[in-house]
């Protein structure tokens, strides 16, 4: 069972994309309004892990993730919800 936490909850309120560059190992993320969102490396792998964010683009330099639109379970279903 995925278990969110609350500064996951309202990450994933907010975030409409997040990009991975793999050969510097940095991580940007934004959201509908192009503006800069905080995302740790560690909370963007746990995400990426739990099936949360998934690949929608990939590039040479760079990788692009988005929120899953199906719920996993219902506490992401309740966050996605209020989308």
């Amino acid at each position: 069972m995925i278990e969110l936490t609350e500064k996951e909850q309202r990450f994933l309120k907010r975030v409409h994309k997040v990009t991975h560059f793999p050969w510097t190992n940095k991580v940007k993320a934004v959201d509908s309004n192009g503006k800069a969102m905080r995302l740790s490396r560690a909370m963007f792998e746990r995400l990426r892990d739990d099936g949360i964010l998934i690949r929608s683009s990939s590039h040479v330099t760079s990788n692009t993730y988005k929120p899953i639109n199906a719920p996993v379970t219902p506490e992401v279903e309740e966050v996605l919800s209020d989308i």
